[in-house]
């Protein structure tokens, strides 16, 4: 796994995360669902992360989300 994008703003890894499948490629989020435990966990530690499966998928990933960002 390879982590492609990271934010504080779950609706925006959200966004990334189904950008990422509609075009073809398998994700996994971490911290989907930990943002509900902060304030008892450090805030660095429950930021959203979009990691993509498969190495060979990672250019057109960067690609994508350069493209969403700009």
């Amino acid at each position: 796994m390879i982590k492609v994008f990271e934010s504080f703003d779950y609706m925006e890894a959200g966004r990334i995360r189904s950008l990422l499948e509609a075009n073809g490629i398998e994700t996994f989020m971490k911290n989907e669902f930990s943002t509900g435990a902060i304030g008892d966990l450090p805030f660095v530690e429950v930021a959203p992360m979009v990691f993509i499966l498969k190495e060979r998928d990672l250019p057109l990933a960067e690609r994508l989300i350069a493209g969403e960002r700009s």
